[in-house]
This record gives C-alpha cells, sequence and structure tokens, in this order.
C-alpha cells in the first residue's frame, strides 16, 4: 500500500509544501505566544522532517519566536506555515493550510492553562 501524500499551502500559493505518510495526532495550542501568532490557539499536525518537502518557498520566511522555537510564515500573505524545535522529531505544520478533508486521529489540546478567556475547550 502505498503511503498517501499530504499537501498544503499558505494563502496566496507563493508558499507550497507536501509530506507522505500517515497523518499523526494533532495539537491545538493554547499558550500565548501561539494565541497572538495565529489569533487563536494554533492548530498543528506534526511532520517528520525527512518527510516534508517545501514545494514552492518563493517568500517562506522565519522567526525565531523563543530560544528553541522557529515559527515560519509566508512574506506575502502572512499565512503561518510552521511550528520548530530543533530537538523535537518532528516539524508541526498548520493544519489549516492541508487541502482536503483532514481528520486526524486523534486531537490534543496542550497549555490550556493560559487559553484565552474569549473561548471555551470541549
Amino acid at each position: 500500500m502505498r503511503a498517501k501524500t499530504y499537501r498544503g499551502s499558505c494563502l496566496c500559493g507563493d508558499v507550497r509544501f507536501s509530506f507522505k505518510g500517515d497523518l499523526q495526532d494533532a495539537y491545538f495550542c493554547h499558550c500565548e505566544q501561539c494565541r497572538k501568532n495565529y489569533g487563536m490557539h494554533g492548530a498543528f499536525v506534526g511532520v517528520e522532517r525527512d518527510a516534508l518537502v517545501i514545494n514552492r518557498a518563493k517568500t517562506l520566511r522565519s522567526y525565531k519566536s523563543s530560544r528553541s522555537t522557529v515559527r515560519s510564515f509566508c512574506g506575502t500573505c502572512g499565512s503561518p506555515i510552521s511550528w520548530d524545535r530543533e530537538d523535537y522529531e518532528r516539524i508541526y505544520v498548520c493544519m489549516g493550510l492541508l487541502e482536503g478533508k483532514i481528520a486526524p486521529p486523534k486531537i490534543t489540546n496542550i497549555h490550556t492553562k493560559h487559553k484565552g478567556a474569549y473561548y471555551e475547550i470541549d
């Protein structure tokens, strides 16, 4: 059986990526940095480093948001692309950028004690 290929892009299409493999569990991060970066919680799925292919990086930019974390985004439309810590096994891409209906096996809410007061977690 062939591994499924997932594809994603930013809002304007200047950044495109793909990866093959099984879809990993998703994480909804409620930390203050994610809330500031996304305007809400961040929604990510982990991708093996060697599986992630940047197919188009015309305006891909990065920002070191903390000592150990780099966030990537599109320099044209501002779409957040990924969240990366070198000491983690995976790079975490934003789920909202993936094409099609994405159904991760499990969703875990993290850093919930930092969530915004303007929403509830089911």
